[in-house]
């Protein structure tokens, strides 16, 4: 996981879900997968007026739900919208 977090480059939303993915690959959950979720906040950035959500994404009752998480987050990345605040910066 650590790995996987370190050498991924790009956004912070990439770099999670590279974790998740070695995480799974070094064993995972020995109940298996179902779900996937990433919450991102920073303070004064989210998306929303009063809001420091930046990325909340979540995928539930799915065979390969970090598969699907992945594209949800390259879709996302792909038009990452602006933040509220002009000081904040990605």
């Amino acid at each position: 996981m650590i790995d996987a977090f370190e050498n991924t480059k790009g956004h912070l939303s990439r770099r999670l879900v590279a974790a998740l993915e070695g995480g799974q690959a070094g064993g995972g959950d020995k109940r298996g997968q179902q779900s996937a979720a990433l919450v991102i906040v920073k303070k004064n950035c989210g998306v929303w007026l009063h809001n420091d959500t930046i990325l909340r994404l979540q995928v539930d009752d799915s065979p390969e739900p970090i598969a699907e998480l992945k594209r949800v987050v390259e879709k996302w990345n792909e038009r990452k919208p602006r933040s509220v605040s002009p000081e904040c910066r990605p």
